[in-house]
């Protein structure tokens, strides 16, 4: 059992294989749901950005999806856990391939997709951490493709994704989507940022592209402030300078 948000939620996750780590929270973080909004998580895996996003937004209405049954259960056993029963439901399918009743219903997605192109990486030999991590070919638009039909016109989607696949993800994007924000997150002052995440509106106008660095650590290793903020106290991770 594993603490977060400073052990004010308890997850229970596989010992190997998929795991939770600071990019489940900063993606909740970064969700700017409101109450009575509803939220669809894709790629679920144990409920953990639907965990702290439940915990974070009073009255939101979550559904996390997750391809794989054995995570999709856990997912289920720590919603009950926590407990967030009448706040998050999870539902075993995949994303690519949404029921009627997920389609044009949702004010916002946030997911989590496979990171790493399975021909170019070393992946796990590990089955739940190969699905959870490892991208086949297109599988990344056809994720955003689907965030599209699951969104009702101006919802917004909210992804975290590798920076060095900023240019190709807004590319995607264009398509359905438009009013973007960036958010690059350095792992300390003067590092290139290796993560990213990136929010766009369905159906809005492109427009202008705006963006902002974020910085993880101190020179000493300590999370910075607003970081330790969102880690610790389940505060929102802010797109605009305040």
């Amino acid at each position: 059992m594993d603490g977060v948000l400073d052990r004010r939620l308890m997850i229970e996750q596989p010992r190997h294989g998929y795991r939770i780590a600071m990019d489940t929270v900063l993606l909740a973080a970064a969700v700017t749901a409101q109450a009575g909004d509803k939220v669809i998580d894709f790629g679920c895996g144990v409920g953990g950005a639907s965990l702290c996003l439940g915990w974070r937004v009073a009255d939101v209405q979550i559904t996390g999806i997750e391809l794989q049954p054995e995570l999709a259960e856990l997912a289920r056993r720590n919603v009950a856990r926590n407990p967030m029963r009448s706040v998050i439901r999870i539902h075993q399918g995949d994303v690519t391939d949404l029921p009627p009743e997920l389609r044009h219903s949702f004010d916002h997605v946030m997911m989590n997709p496979p990171y790493h192109d399975a021909p170019r990486h070393d992946v796990s030999e590990n089955t739940g951490r190969r699905l959870a991590n490892a991208e086949q070919e297109g599988e990344l638009a056809h994720w955003i493709a689907s965030a599209a039909v699951a969104l009702k016109d101006q919802g917004i989607v909210t992804m975290i994704h590798r920076a060095d696949r900023k240019a190709e993800i807004i590319s995607l994007l264009q398509t359905d989507f438009g009013a973007i924000d960036i958010l690059l997150l350095a792992p300390k002052a003067g590092a290139v940022p290796k993560r990213v995440i990136i929010r766009a509106m369905k159906a809005a106008p492109l427009g202008l592209v705006r963006q902002r660095d974020i910085i993880l650590h101190q020179a000493d290793g300590r999370y910075t402030a607003e970081i330790e903020q969102i880690l610790r106290h389940g505060q929102s991770l802010d797109f605009v300078m305040t």
